[in-house]
């Protein structure tokens, strides 16, 4: 997100501050090294996820996503070993996204995308270590927006079946969850295709808060449907080959079930992250426990015996 848009200096006033990191108040990052520790780690994440605010420091050009909320993307191993877990995929790179779930207290889901068990989570770009990229975020969907079916060389676009209403929500007349809810409750056809997409971009400014916001607010008001899905915020693709810079925060895997995969394939990530930088970076796998109703709360936890690399 650091833009250099020319050198006016209009832009660099009121432009949309996401770029800017904040003032103290709002939570400090992790200072560095090659350790990220893990029980820190897992008090940061119950913070963000508890912090339920409308935007980042009572400015609407900073959208909740900068400070708060858990962002993360379920991983499956390449069968081909062709890239890594925290790479994007060859399917990204065509589209220039890449799918990731907002996890909040008020925006609860019960089960990650797909139903899968492990996968990573990103430093919110306000508390992201000064030495690791700023990632662009572009669009939020409530729910899970069917993106694959949307196109394969764009992101954040509409389905073909829903010209009108899937695309951007300012474009589709919706600026609200209430105008949201009321097209997906719309009979017949499938509300996850049909549903817009709120655009969070960078250059949207002070409109860009409040858009994100509602579409924490959209999932909240579909009740128990919104819990029992994820929803899907798009990042724009990052160039791959670069752990060292990554924001990345954590490896998770979902706790509480008889599946030894979930952990397995967390531990098989944190050591091939950690074999893949230099400097070595130990990233630490955290244990999520999704919550049990919409007004339940999700749990992070670290636990040693769950590391596979330690220093």
């Amino acid at each position: 997100m650091h833009k250099i848009i020319g050198l006016l200096l209009f832009a660099l006033v009121v432009g949309c501050s996401q770029i800017d990191h904040p003032p103290a108040d709002v939570g400090g990052a992790f200072s560095g090294g090659t350790t990220q520790d893990g029980p820190v780690i897992a008090a940061q994440l119950t913070t963000l996820y508890g912090r339920t605010v409308a935007n980042c420091n009572n400015s609407d050009s900073q959208p909740a996503f900068l400070c708060s909320g858990v962002t993360l993307r379920v991983t499956v191993k390449d069968p081909a070993n062709t890239y890594k877990v925290w790479d994007p995929s060859p399917t990204s790179i065509k589209s220039g996204g890449v799918s990731f779930s907002h996890l909040r207290a008020d925006a609860n889901f019960g089960r990650l995308a797909w139903g899968y068990g492990n996968g990573y989570i990103l430093y919110p770009i306000f508390e992201t270590p000064t030495d690791k990229t700023d990632l662009d975020y572009l669009c939020s969907y409530p729910m899970d927006g069917w993106t694959w079916h949307r196109s394969e060389t764009s992101v954040c676009v509409p389905h073909r079946d829903y010209p009108a209403q899937s695309q951007l929500c300012q474009n589709a007349g919706v600026t609200t969850a209430e105008q949201w809810l009321a097209v997906w409750n719309i009979p017949g056809g499938n509300p996850n295709l049909r549903q817009c997409g709120f655009d969070i971009t960078d250059e949207r400014n002070a409109l860009a808060g409040p858009a994100f916001y509602q579409s924490l607010r959209a999932k909240t008001l579909l009740g128990i449907t919104g819990f029992n899905g994820h929803n899907e915020v798009i990042i724009k693709t990052w160039a791959p080959g670069r752990p060292n810079t990554f924001p990345i925060m954590a490896f998770f895997y979902v706790y509480g079930g008889t599946n030894p995969k979930p952990l397995a394939d967390a531990q098989y990530n944190q050591r091939d992250f950690y074999n893949s930088t230099n400097p070595k970076i130990v990233v630490p796998i955290i244990r999520l426990t999704p919550a049990n109703s919409p007004t339940g709360t999700a749990i992070f936890q670290y636990a040693a015996a769950d590391q596979a690399v330690t220093q």
